[in-house]
């Protein structure tokens, strides 16, 4: 049996919670994602707060903080497979308790090890890549992260920057962080409200004044005798560059 669902956090430990009370299950995906074919048995499983809680509860008593914190950036990973992933992991990982984490050359620990360090690695990494512009009363970025990582860096700027309204906008999941005053939600934002957001606030000639003197500042503080671009995109990819101000 497959079992699908919403694509979020607790629908995904809902099924959890089914495999333990009410079925046995080989395989879980978000029901966005699944490339089943015809002949695989699916079931979707509605999500269910108190279930997912329950199963919250148990994770946090059995592994260690960083443990759950590794499952939770796994959950957050573009890989196809990370659910079923976590499914083996919790396995064993309710048998074996806090003692998992010495188990560093199993699959089901080395799967959850290699994309809790890429997920980290990426929020990491964007701290320093998310470019703002003042769109009217907004601080407004816009970035296409290869992972969810949208809650991983939401305390960040939302600390940091409590006195202004502030819009961080993943393009490929469409959705955005809307903080104000050091608090924050992730919104699903349409097309439609993006170019609502483009025409209503456009940038103003500060704004365009501000960048013009960021980019001249960029293009001139290098030293041109060691001017490295296989070294600068070890830091910047070029995948991230299209969205980075200096870069375009």
């Amino acid at each position: 049996m497959i079992l699908l669902y919403d694509d979020s956090f607790y629908g995904l430990l809902t099924c959890i919670f089914e495999h333990y009370y009410v079925e046995r299950i080989q395989e879980i995906y978000g029901k966005t994602v699944f490339q089943g074919s015809l002949i695989d048995e699916t079931r979707f499983v509605v999500t269910d707060e108190e279930k997912a809680q329950r199963v919250e509860r148990a994770i946090r008593e059995k592994l260690s903080y960083e443990g759950y914190i590794a499952l939770y950036r796994t959950f957050l990973s573009n890989d196809y497979h990370k659910d079923c992933y976590i499914l083996k992991y919790l396995k064993h990982a309710f048998k074996l308790g806090k003692k998992i984490d010495q188990y560093y050359s199993e699959p089901f620990v080395i799967n959850i090890r290699k994309l809790n360090r890429k997920v980290g690695f990426e929020a990491h990494r964007f701290l320093g890549l998310i470019r703002f512009e003042q769109r009217g009363p907004f601080l407004y970025a816009k970035f296409e992260p290869d992972h969810d990582i949208l809650p991983l860096i939401a305390d960040h700027f939302s600390d940091r920057l409590q006195e202004e309204q502030v819009i961080i906008h993943d393009i490929k999941r469409k959705k955005a962080v809307l903080a104000n005053k050091g608090r924050w939600i992730i919104q699903e934002v349409s097309s439609e409200d993006d170019k609502g957001i483009f025409a209503e606030y456009p940038i103003d000639q500060q704004e365009e004044l501000l960048q013009k003197m960021w980019k001249g500042y960029f293009e001139h503080i290098a030293i041109e005798g060691r001017y490295n671009p296989k070294c600068q995109q070890n830091f910047v990819p070029k995948k991230y560059q299209k969205n980075l101000l200096e870069f375009k």
